[in-house]
């Protein structure tokens, strides 16, 4: 990652919308306190990688929002949570504490009726809150309240010993462990510019693979028990349950936590994930493939996610969207092909699809998870010899590193005090993804709401940390 000479953050912000003028892609705004002073850093991202451009907040800055709409959001938490003032924001509403559902409410009529859905939902396991107001069947004004928790997981690393803080990680997104404690460790590793051992590496990108795979099944089971698809539902979750038994097998945990740290892994689990592999992963796989292809032949299902929730391409990149969301659209954005943190490169052209509706985001996914499986394989075909683990040297830093999860690109943002974190920033897939979930609702009628949501695969806990 480049990072710029640190600036005024009202110059940090100028530099960050030159970048994303001359075709750069916004990735994202986060405030580090140190005592009384508050430091902006805006991210994006263009042809040499990442770059960062940080400067101090002072009595304010000048909201980039409008002229670079992927930064609402970013905007709207630093306020809330940090209290930075920005000039010409476009919406004072905050963001955390959720605001009350009358203040959300635009529109008015005897016509319009309003939906108060969530926090809690039926099949749905997080707490996640819209308002909706609706005319008949067709939506009108879409109002997400993300933070119906609030828990506070980035404020629980400080001050972890790095030994212990990649499990904090892992429960940013329980689903999501192997790649929160990958990207949590790169960061560190920068940091420290500490090198980890290849066999580490190796492992380290099969486990976030798998990851990907259980994660794309549960994405497509939901859509089919959305679409009343009850047998292919269960073949879906049924091959999931096989990639978690496998990790299971070779690490000890379903979800693969515990077992990434920074430096590398805290044992050596190739032997026990090879042997976990020979016995069982070509079965896992030829399940998998068999549930999907099922899926995607049953046309009833089909025509339920054919031009549903559809998504411009333009407005994908207005606003930032990254993942399976973002390429269903067109838009070029997987981390792999970009950062080499892969142990192999990733074989064959990005997983692209260009309607942009639901049947195209669930496309991806299905051709993600057979990449994957080849990812893994080539992974563990070429296991090097040597530690698994590199010593970890006390001392400052910081630095921003991402992975693709599943979800798509996630960053973590690190800064190393006495040897453990000091601040910790996320910026999750989701968080980056669900303003593009109320864009894609318009022509749409009330019932395709759960269609279009499971068709971004999104996890809120990654939002509402």
């Amino acid at each position: 990652m480049t990072a710029a000479s640190r600036l005024d953050a009202r110059e940090a912000a100028r530099m960050a919308v030159e970048r994303v003028r001359s075709g750069a892609r916004f990735c994202w705004l986060y405030a580090d306190a140190r005592g009384e002073a508050v430091r902006l850093t805006y991210v994006t991202d263009g042809d040499d990688g990442l770059e960062a451009f940080t400067g101090a907040a002072g009595a304010g800055v000048d909201s980039i929002a409008e002229r670079v709409p992927a930064a609402y959001w970013h905007e709207r938490e630093a306020r809330d949570r940090f209290g930075v003032a920005f000039t010409g924001l476009p919406d004072a509403t905050p963001a955390l504490p959720p605001p009350s559902a009358d203040r959300l409410r635009r529109g008015q009529g005897e016509e319009l009726s309003v939906v108060l859905y969530g926090p809690v939902r039926s099949g749905i396991v997080e707490s996640m809150r819209w308002i909706i107001e609706t005319a008949g069947e067709d939506f009108v004004h879409v109002h997400p309240a993300i933070y119906a928790k609030r828990r506070g997981v980035e404020e629980r690393f400080a001050g972890v010993p790095l030994e212990v803080a990649p499990l904090v990680a892992e429960h940013v997104s329980g689903a999501t462990a192997a790649s929160h404690a990958t990207a949590f460790s790169r960061a560190v590793e920068d940091a420290l510019d500490l090198e980890v051992p290849p066999r580490a590496r190796a492992l380290r990108s099969a486990l976030v693979e798998l990851e990907r795979v259980h994660q794309h099944l549960d994405a497509l089971a939901k859509l089919a028990e959305d679409g009343s698809l009850a047998i292919g539902a269960a073949q879906l979750l049924a091959a999931k349950e096989r990639v978690h038994r496998l990790l299971a097998e070779a690490t000890g945990s379903r979800f693969a936590r515990g077992v990434i740290c920074v430096g590398g892994l805290r044992d050596d689990l190739a032997p026990p994930l090879l042997e976990a592999a020979e016995r069982g992963l070509d079965e896992v796989e030829r399940h998998a493939v068999a549930a999907v292809e099922g899926f995607f032949g049953t046309q009833s299902s089909m025509d339920r996610l054919i031009g549903t929730g559809r998504l411009a391409p333009d407005i994908v990149r207005e606003l930032g969207g990254v993942g399976p969301v973002a390429r269903g659209s067109g838009v070029s954005c997987d981390a792999r092909l970009r950062d080499g943190w892969l142990y192999t490169p990733l074989q064959g052209d990005e997983a692209l699809a260009d309607g942009g509706d639901a049947y195209a985001r669930a496309r991806v996914r299905a051709v993600e998870m057979r990449r994957s499986f080849r990812l893994i394989r080539n992974a563990l075909d070429s296991i090097p010899d040597g530690p698994v683990r590199s010593s970890v040297p006390v001392r400052e830093g910081s630095a921003i590193a991402r992975v693709e999860s599943p979800q798509g690109e996630l960053l973590y943002y690190v800064r190393l005090e006495g040897g453990a974190p000091a601040r910790v920033a996320i910026r999750s897939a989701s968080f980056a993804n669900w303003p593009l979930f109320v864009p894609s609702l318009p022509g749409n009628i009330f019932t395709d709401f759960s269609f279009i949501e499971h068709s971004f695969g999104l996890i809120h806990a990654e939002t509402d940390r």
